[in-house]
């Protein structure tokens, strides 16, 4: 698909009918075998009645921090775990050792959870793997959720990676891009913002123009991913 529709919404605020894929602006973190299931229920009725992808918040699943993707059918197609916890997080739960990209019509999606978004080394390992889009989900103190925080994570991934970033706060979503993807050469397709809905457009048309004049490393030599296989985390 060339272009689409993205929407970020409260938790389980309906789409508009065009939007493809939803992300929930959710501050919660579900936790307790019963709330989660309750929870992961209505993300899947909610994909399933809406005909769209959709991310979920927060869930904590054996022992890891985590989001999931859900495909149009109600199906949940990715359940991405945190590879890096706070000190908080770190007393009650595991990090996981896997980056997966999703392969879907909309492109190939990576799933960013919590404290991902600020190792850098993680968003690489997603655009080796062939990720087009990057949706991150943070549970941020405000008094830290400032615009360097955001170019120095989101933006930057942008600009490394060649790939889109959606990230959501508690402050609101914005959205990151390779800065020759906008007419302002910002790199900003959306600044931060905290009115929902927001809904915005992925071009992937424009996005592999960009990528032919400015290619990843693994372009120039694909037996590097191969060589770094354990690193990455397998799926190669």
């Amino acid at each position: 698909m060339e272009n689409y529709i993205v929407e970020v919404v409260t938790p389980f605020q309906p789409p508009s009918s065009d939007a493809s894929l939803v992300l929930f602006a959710d501050e919660n973190v579900y936790t307790g075998h019963a709330e989660v299931l309750k929870y992961l229920m209505r993300c899947s009725q909610y994909a399933l009645k809406n005909k769209t992808y959709l991310v979920s918040g927060m869930i904590e699943h054996d022992d890891n921090l985590c989001l999931s993707l859900f495909n149009p059918r109600g199906k949940a197609i990715c359940r991405q775990a945190a590879l890096h916890l706070s000190l908080a997080q770190a007393n009650h739960l595991e990090p996981e050792d896997e980056v997966q990209v999703i392969p879907t019509e909309l492109g190939n999606l990576y799933l960013c959870v919590d404290e991902d978004i600020y190792h850098p080394q993680t968003m690489r390992t997603a655009a080796l793997k062939g990720a087009d889009t990057i949706l991150s989900l943070q549970q941020l103190d405000p008094a830290f959720d400032t615009p360097e925080q955001l170019l120095e994570t989101a933006w930057n991934a942008s600009q490394s990676n060649n790939v889109y970033v959606v990230n959501i706060t508690s402050r609101g979503a914005a959205v990151t891009c390779p800065v020759p993807v906008t007419r302002a050469r910002d790199g900003y397709l959306v600044k931060r913002t905290g009115i929902y809905p927001v809904r915005f457009g992925l071009n992937m048309k424009r996005l592999d123009e960009i990528r032919e004049g400015l290619q990843l490393m693994e372009s120039i030599n694909p037996a590097l991913a191969v060589q770094y296989a354990d690193e990455l985390g397998g799926g190669w």
